[in-house]
């Protein structure tokens, strides 16, 4: 009986260094993940004790190409020490790439002027997610922008509560102190950095396409328009009352003079923002939808007003972008694959590190 038990408690022992010795080892994965951002010549590094009767892990990084690192990862169990009672190893294999990511992605650029408003008890929010991935925000840290290219006084301006979770980027030469306005200044919250850049956004002004011109859509009362995929022209845009725009798959609209977009909006395809490019050769795009957007907005000459209560999922840039309403806005990092030449990598941006594959081998 004794016997029987000595060698039940050992088996649970070892059954349960096991366990600790795989998320060890996934700990360990996870820290080389982390160091390859920054440094993507890491090496790994020799045990790591977590403490007595813990366990540790190695870490061992080979290159697999220019750009693919080969990470073999080992937990140990309750030490490294193989005569150690119920001595259990595990261990982890991930092919990962290493590259040189786009910077954090503008969810609002004015040329000129920004000025955020945040309502009489509410707050006006600018974060981010991927549409990619799961739909939540992504907090703290420099996750995007809210950036102008003016260095003049009040060149941004943010009234009443405003969070920014990401930067804050003023133009070339600016003076924080001048060009940044903030009343009151204990409701704002800004996550990331407040920084004048070292050259201007461009925000190049657009062709139009060689389509006929569909003249002008104005969407009223009850009106709804279901459109497909494509590329399509227009004089102008109005929805109003409870009209709607809906596309279908994914879209691009030129429009040659002014947009508003009120009523129930522009129904976007799954969703998401890449699928509906927006752009604005007009003076002013008006928005006060009490429905959420998805979409990304470039009007290089216009002076956008957001005054909605629905929220905008995408990207904003205009001459002048003024957000006074209850709707937040939601950046997302899959508008980086598009608009790369507005997110080009700082020296201090880190790098990317896509896992290709992960496997568990034996010791």
């Amino acid at each position: 009986m004794l016997t029987s038990s000595h060698v039940e408690q050992g088996a649970s022992l070892r059954s349960l260094n096991l366990v600790r010795a795989f998320y060890l080892a996934e700990g360990g994965l996870n820290l080389a993940i982390h160091e390859l951002r920054t440094d993507p010549q890491y090496p790994g590094g020799g045990y790591a004790a977590l403490g007595t009767r813990v366990g540790g892990y190695a870490i061992a990084v080979a290159p697999d190409g220019p750009s693919r690192r080969i990470i073999r990862a080992t937990g140990f169990a309750p030490s490294n020490d193989p005569s150690a009672p119920g001595y259990a190893t595990k261990a982890i294999e991930a092919i990962v790439q290493v590259s040189r990511g786009n910077g954090p992605g503008h969810a609002v650029l004015g040329d000129r002027l920004v000025r955020l408003h945040g309502p009489v008890g509410d707050e006006v929010t600018v974060d981010s997610y991927d549409s990619r991935e799961a739909p939540a925000p992504l907090q703290g840290g420099s996750a995007l922008r809210v950036a102008t290219n003016s260095a003049e006084d009040g060149a941004m301006t943010f009234l009443g509560g405003v969070v920014i979770e990401g930067d804050v980027v003023l133009g070339p030469g600016s003076d924080p102190d001048r060009v940044l306005q903030r009343t009151p200044q204990r409701w704002t919250s800004i996550s990331g950095s407040v920084s004048a850049a070292e050259r201007r956004t461009p925000l190049e002004p657009f062709e139009m396409p060689a389509l006929p011109d569909q003249g002008p859509l104005h969407l009223a009362g009850n009106e709804v328009v279901t459109l497909p995929g494509g590329i399509y022209r227009f004089q102008e845009i109005e929805i109003t009352g409870h009209g709607q725009l809906v596309f279908t798959d994914r879209a691009e609209v030129y429009v040659e003079g002014d947009v508003r977009i009120a009523g129930q909006g522009i129904g976007t395809a799954a969703q998401l923002p890449t699928n509906l490019t927006l752009y604005v050769k007009g003076q002013r795009v008006a928005i006060s939808t009490d429905a959420d957007l998805f979409l990304q907005l470039h009007a290089p000459d216009a002076t956008v007003e957001i005054s909605s209560r629905g929220d905008l999922y995408g990207a904003v840039d205009g001459r002048e972008v003024i957000v006074q309403g209850q709707g937040d806005i939601h950046y997302d990092h899959a508008l980086n694959v598009y608009d790369e030449a507005l997110n080009a990598p700082r020296e201090a941006d880190p790098f990317v590190v896509s896992v290709l594959s992960w496997r568990e081998i034996d010791p």
